[in-house]
């Protein structure tokens, strides 16, 4: 009986850890310095080269909970074009997922003040679900690891000022099926489509003080839409803080300072809403900016 109770339970974990990381793409709370990796238009965008690498640990202090890292970089290459890279990794409880992808853009001068980029960002996935460290025997669910590549492609617009944005992304088009349920074995969930939409704009307070605010919005079928509304006050393009709502889920802090001409480092503290934050120490989120100027690209 113990066992059958012990296995059961198990078997809930793991198809809410799927269903979590199925659905789950790169959401950042300092979603503003990963852009490329939601939408593939802002590569090359910024007339930078730019690298960035993220660490983000979610629910801090449970067994098993979502942690997940990335290293990307975004560069203009001339006459429009924009070229980027992004390696994410997101592991929660046995599930390990590795996206591999690569972006193109090209940018379209509308005016003096406005450009408006095309993107596409295509690569896939390698999902390893290591179900035999779970030591169940005697369990056809358990019996063997899950190992596939799932291919997928992104598009996205990116409408920029030196004072505006409005973005427009989806990913997963592909719709890749990673799990189905043969021969009493759970392998089937699914990377359902993603749409991002987000905005900001920059306002002078004073000569040495600006605020940023921003939205960002997150829909997928079957889940509601996540709505993030932020507000950053930036001082002198040296240090910048500010806080950063998720609507029904968490509260975030965020810092980030200019350490050099080319170099930046951010940290974000999160805190859930609800009564689940009682029982973790709340997220932990890292950057590190790399930013190098590059002449202006001919359009």
């Amino acid at each position: 009986m113990k066992s059958i109770i012990k296995n059961t339970v198990l078997t809930v974990i793991l198809l809410i850890a799927f269903k979590s990381l199925a659905q789950k793409d790169p959401l950042y709370t300092q979603y503003y310095n990963n852009f490329n990796l939601i939408n593939p238009a802002y590569a090359g965008s910024q007339e930078s080269f730019i690298a960035t690498a993220n660490i983000r640990s979610q629910w801090s202090g449970e067994v098993g909970s979502p942690k997940t890292q990335s290293v990307s970089f975004h560069t203009p290459v001339g006459y429009g074009l924009g070229v980027g890279m992004s390696i994410i990794n997101d592991n929660v409880f046995v599930l390990d997922e590795t996206h591999l992808y690569a972006d193109i853009s090209y940018v379209v001068k509308l005016s003096e003040m406005y450009t408006l980029a095309f993107g596409i960002k295509a690569g896939g996935s390698f999902l390893n679900v290591n179900l035999l460290s779970l030591g169940i025997e005697n369990d056809v669910l358990f019996s063997r690891n899950i190992n596939t590549f799932n291919p997928n492609i992104g598009t996205g617009m990116y409408l920029s000022s030196n004072r505006f944005y409005a973005s427009l992304s989806t990913l997963n088009l592909l719709e890749t099926k990673h799990y189905n349920k043969k021969n009493n074995i759970i392998s089937s969930a699914s990377d359902e489509m993603v749409f991002y939409f987000s905005s900001g704009y920059l306002f002078d307070l004073n000569e040495n003080f600006k605020i940023r605010p921003s939205i960002m919005l997150r829909t997928v079928e079957g889940v509601p839409v996540s709505t993030d509304i932020s507000a950053n006050i930036l001082w002198l393009d040296k240090l910048e803080f500010g806080l950063s709502h998720r609507i029904n889920t968490s509260v975030s802090v965020l810092f980030q300072l200019r350490l050099t001409e080319s170099i930046k480092v951010g940290y974000t503290y999160d805190t859930s809403t609800f009564s689940y934050s009682n029982f973790n120490n709340g997220s932990h989120e890292f950057s590190f900016i790399f930013n190098i100027k590059k002449p202006q690209n001919k359009f």
